[in-house]
Formats: C-alpha cells, sequence, structure tokens
C-alpha cells in the first residue's frame, strides 16, 4: 500500500493498490504485452502455454484424481514429460518426439485434442505453434502466477526516456499498427490525474500549471496534495471494500441493517496513513489476536464479518454458521492467493494445484470464531466500539439540522402571511351578493320507465305521474358557462298538489333516492367517464327504522337498498342534497 510517488507530467500516476491487485495487474500486463508474439520472443509458460492447457486439457488431465481420464497430467512439468512407456506427452527440446503436439494437431483423426465430445473447439494454428516453439525452447515450466512475485519487465536503453508504460503500450500499438495520441491538455491531465487519485474533480484553485507552467515540480506538487486528501483514502478504499464484501446491511431477506461503517473508516484511515501491507494483512486477519490488542485493532478484524448474515427464522444457524466459514476462506483465496479457491470446497481443484484437503485445512483457521450462526444486531462476536468519527459527525449533522430549520421557520413565515393575505381575499369573495352555486338548465332530458320530464321557470324539472314505482332519471347539461365544478346541489321541493304537501305523486307523497351518478361526455369521441363523487350529505337525514334509507350517503354505493329519504321529517319547502365531486373538473 504504499504510495509511489510520480514527478512525470503527462502520464497518469500508478495507483498504489493492495498487494493481490498488483498481482493481477501485473499478469493482466504481461498477457497485454505478449498478445502478438514476434518469432524473436521467448515463450513465457504462464502466460503463453498455461491458458491454452488449462482451457483445454487440465479438465481430464489436471490436479483432481476423481476426474483424471488417464494417468497422463499436465499440470505438472513431471506429468507432462513422464515416461509412457516408450513415449511422453512432451519430450524437451523435440518437438517431433512430443506426442502432445500429435493429438492437439489431430495427426491422427480419431485421437485429436481436446476430442469431439468435449464441445471443445480445436487449437488454432498460431496456438499449436505457441506449443511447437515452447516444447523446442525446453519446455520451461513456471508456477502459478499468484504464487510468483511480480517483476518489472525490461526496457531497452534507447528507451529510457519513455514512462514505463508508455513504452509497453506504444510497443503493442505498433504491432497493431496504430500510434499513441498526442499529449492531453494540462486541464485534462489534472482532471484524470484528480479523479484517478481521489475520484473528485480537481478543485479550481488546486489545480497545477495555473501560471501557465507545468514542469516536473509543478506536476509533483499537485501529486503531492492530492495524496494529502482525505479523499485519496476514500478512492483507494473502494476495490478493497469490494474484494472485501463489505456492506452496512444483512444481504438476506429484510436486509437489516447492519452498524459496519468503522470498519470502512478503519481501512480508509489506514490507506490515509500509508499503512504497510504487511501491518493491514495481519490487522484485518487477527487484529484481536496481537498482544494487548487495541480496540482499533480488533476493529480491523471486522473484516471477517462482512459477508452476508441470514436471520431467515426458517434458516438452521448451525448451517448458516458453515457458510459464514466457507466464505471467509473463499475470500481469502480470492484476495490474497489470487486464486479461485472455492473450486475445492467440493472436489480437488481442476486447474491449481489445491486439493480438498488443503481447502479445509485452511478453513480450520476460520472456524474457531465464536459465533453461533445467528444474525442481527449484537450477534456474536460483537464489539461495543464508537467510532472517533462519530462526535464530528454527529456535530455536522446536528449544523446542517439547525441550518435546515432557520430555513423551514422563515418558510412558515412566509407561507402564514402568504396564507392570511389570501384567506382575507377569499372571506371577501365569498361576502354577499356573491354565490358560489349556479343553475342550470338541462339540455336533454329522459327517464327509463317512461315518466315524462319538463323544464319550467329557474331550472326546476318536474315529474309527471306515471304511475311507476321505480325509474331513472337522466340529466343532461352542458357545461360551457362553468369554468369550474366541485360539486352538485339536488333540490326537491313541496307541492301542495301532493299528500300533506310532501314532494311526490305517491300515496306518502315521499320520495326515496337510491343512487346519484355523474359523467362527463368527452367532446373527441363522445365517451362517458365516470367521474367519482366522494361524499353526499342533506339538510335532513333519518335515524332507527329508516337509517338504511336515511342518509345521502347511501346514494354514492351503487346499492338499491341505501339512499335517500325525508320520510318521518317535517315538511320543509325545500330538502336538500349535496354530493361533493373527488376532484374538481375544470
Amino acid at each position: 500500500m504504499s504510495a509511489t510517488r510520480l514527478v512525470a507530467p503527462y502520464f497518469v500516476p500508478w495507483i498504489p493498490l493492495p498487494v493481490p491487485f498488483l498481482i493481477t495487474l501485473a499478469f493482466v500486463s504481461a498477457c497485454l504485452v505478449g498478445g502478438s508474439l514476434h518469432a524473436d520472443t521467448t515463450i513465457d509458460f504462464n502466460r503463453d502455454i498455461r491458458p491454452l492447457l488449462s482451457n483445454n486439457c487440465l479438465a481430464c488431465h489436471g490436479f483432481d484424481s476423481a476426474s483424471r481420464s488417464t494417468e497422463l497430467r499436465l499440470d505438472t512439468r513431471e506429468g507432462a514429460i513422464k515416461d509412457l512407456g516408450g513415449y511422453a506427452a512432451v519430450v524437451p527440446g523435440d518437438p517431433e518426439k512430443s506426442i502432445l503436439l500429435d493429438r492437439i494437431k489431430g495427426t491422427v483423426p480419431d485421437d485429436l485434442m481436446p476430442p469431439v465430445e468435449s464441445h471443445k473447439k480445436p487449437l488454432s494454428a498460431e496456438s499449436i505453434e505457441l506449443v511447437r516453439r515452447w516444447i523446442e525452447e525446453g519446455a520451461n515450466w513456471g508456477e502459478h502466477w499468484s504464487f510468483v512475485p511480480p517483476v518489472a519487465a525490461p526496457i531497452p536503453d534507447d528507451s529510457k526516456e519513455l514512462h514505463p508504460i508508455d513504452f509497453f503500450v506504444s510497443r503493442r500499438l505498433e504491432s497493431e499498427g496504430l500510434k499513441m495520441s498526442g499529449r492531453a491538455d494540462r486541464h485534462t491531465l489534472a482532471r484524470r490525474l484528480a479523479f484517478d487519485v481521489t475520484g473528485l474533480p480537481p478543485e479550481v484553485d488546486n489545480q497545477p500549471g495555473t501560471d501557465g507552467r507545468l514542469n516536473d515540480k509543478v506536476w509533483a506538487d499537485y501529486v503531492d496534495r492530492l495524496l494529502a486528501s482525505p479523499h485519496y483514502g476514500e478512492r483507494m478504499a473502494m476495490w478493497w471494500l469490494d474484494g472485501a464484501r463489505y456492506s452496512d446491511t444483512d444481504g438476506f431477506q429484510a436486509d437489516a441493517t447492519r452498524q459496519n461503517w468503522p470498519w470502512r473508516d478503519w481501512v480508509i484511515k489506514a490507506f490515509n496513513k500509508n499503512m504497510p501491507f504487511d501491518q493491514f494483512t495481519i490487522e484485518q486477519f487477527a487484529g484481536d489476536l496481537l498482544p494487548d490488542a487495541t480496540d482499533e485493532q480488533r476493529l480491523a478484524t471486522c473484516f471477517h464479518r462482512n459477508h452476508m448474515h441470514n436471520g431467515e427464522g426458517g434458516r438452521d444457524p448451525a448451517e448458516s454458521r458453515v457458510d459464514y466459514v466457507r466464505d471467509r476462506t473463499n475470500t481469502t483465496g480470492t484476495l490474497w492467493l489470487g486464486l479461485t479457491l472455492g473450486c475445492a470446497q467440493c472436489h480437488d481443484h481442476k486447474f491449481d494445484p489445491v486439493s480438498q484437503r488443503d481447502y479445509y485445512s485452511l478453513s480450520a483457521f476460520f472456524n474457531s470464531i465464536d459465533e453461533d450462526g445467528r444474525a442481527g444486531g449484537g450477534a456474536k462476536p460483537f464489539l461495543s466500539y464508537k467510532s472517533e468519527f462519530a462526535k464530528a459527525a454527529v456535530e455536522e449533522n446536528e449544523r446542517v439540522v439547525a441550518s435546515m430549520k432557520a430555513v423551514l421557520d422563515q418558510v412558515k413565515v412566509d407561507a402564514q402571511e402568504q396564507f392570511e393575505s389570501e384567506l382575507l381575499q377569499m372571506i371577501e369573495r365569498a361576502q354577499p351578493p356573491y354565490n358560489p352555486w349556479r343553475t342550470v338548465v338541462p339540455a336533454n332530458l329522459h327517464s327509463t320507465e317512461g315518466t315524462r320530464l319538463t323544464i319550467e321557470k329557474a331550472g326546476v324539472i318536474r315529474a309527471d305521474d306515471s304511475k311507476v314505482d321505480q325509474d331513472d332519471y337522466f340529466i343532461e347539461v352542458p357545461s360551457d358557462t362553468i369554468e369550474r365544478i366541485t360539486g352538485l346541489r339536488l333540490e326537491v321541493f313541496s307541492d301542495p298538489a301532493f299528500h300533506d304537501s310532501k314532494y311526490s305523486f305517491a300515496e306518502t307523497g315521499e320520495f326515496i333516492l337510491t343512487n346519484v351518478k355523474l359523467q362527463l361526455r368527452r367532446r373527441n369521441d363522445s365517451s362517458l367517464v365516470d367521474i367519482p363523487l366522494s361524499r353526499a350529505t342533506a339538510s335532513v337525514e333519518g335515524k332507527g327504522a329508516d337509517s338504511k334509507y336515511g342518509r345521502a350517503s347511501g346514494t354514492l354505493d351503487d346499492d338499491p337498498r341505501t339512499g335517500w329519504t325525508t320520510r318521518t321529517k317535517p315538511v320543509e319547502p325545500v330538502q336538500t342534497a349535496v354530493f361533493e365531486l373527488a376532484d374538481p373538473i375544470p
């Protein structure tokens, strides 16, 4: 994790990363550099040959004895050159006597490797040539790439003026017939560097060469300022947090919250302090086992608790505990060993030199944690820890809340003033002679059962004595003269011609209104749209025996057994029902 401070002004810096990432980058870089080999390039086993064997041969001729189809092994040099009875798969220095070359060439069609039933494509002519040259050069072997310390590739003396990255990139571009792009401008370089090192754009007053100069010292000073930024550790920690499967939730079912962020802050702080990688590893692996371990060193071992926690009611805690141990083992294999170690939890690894016994021997180290497979707050092992950043964070949030409260209080004052002004205007508008109701004159009237409806003065509608017990009235009203409709008012008039001067031709002079509907006819296609009515009230409403027909709200439920009537109530010149729309019609 030690930071390499770059002073060359025109190139992206080499970002310091944890060791496993450096190993991976070194391996990938080697593959890129060797993508198109010239005749004078020495064959590298890990770069050129191991991928061919792994992808095409090792499933049947590899480390896993259970899946090995013959006694031939191609995952070790000893197995590849072993005498198989007067012949060998690989004879170092002699391609003509190497049976492996004949098989991948398909010299005898029935013996072609990989076999047709494997559904793998035959090796290309270029790949076969790589194998031939490798054998010719002595069939040199190599350990798995993650076991080999990265070594700087040599750079010719006549190219020393180039940055090492530029040398390898330009060499690869040349092999593809391409050239490097020209140098970027100062502003672009500063942005690239800032994003690479801190993940943020550069501050306006913190860019290099604002006076027009951009030499090595100016650039080096700019790099130093970025490396000293607290955001440097945040940027560098991103990749480690991903590899360490960090999260502040459990990951299962309700995805309950967990307080893992103090460990995240520990990682960021470690990068910003430039903690040596060996110490970074020790404290995360076994900080709690160090002599006189501090709370911060114990906190570091939260690395082992970042896995998902299963708190489902039906799960077996003992099974979950095994899952947690396996997760720690696999994560160790990925981050520190650069291996797909998890393959060996079910069988000997088919491609890497790891047996199932090796896997469970390693997992035993993680099987001694004092936990019972439970999840949630306080699940063992649990560290009661107060972050050094907590107080500052609380104070910062309190300042934000205080500033927002001041803004909110002012908004309330402004809103109150506006409301009071608007209220006075509304009260003034509501004074006589203002009348919010508009009497409408129907454009069309008809009924279902034949009751004749006629319009009299002032918009009153009279129904004749049709002798039917029940009828549906349809009243069509133009809305062009009304700017905004928020409700309907129905007025029922008494008449001396009716029984007891009541409201209808019925023997009792009473009525029952069971349902009220409001529909809007579209102008474009004449289709009808139902307009919801949210509430209904009336001038009189009944109780007791007439309660089911005593409330105006019963007219809104589509149930003919409920509705509104004035029966049992004193006779009034006008009885009124008001129906409120759920939303106004503009």
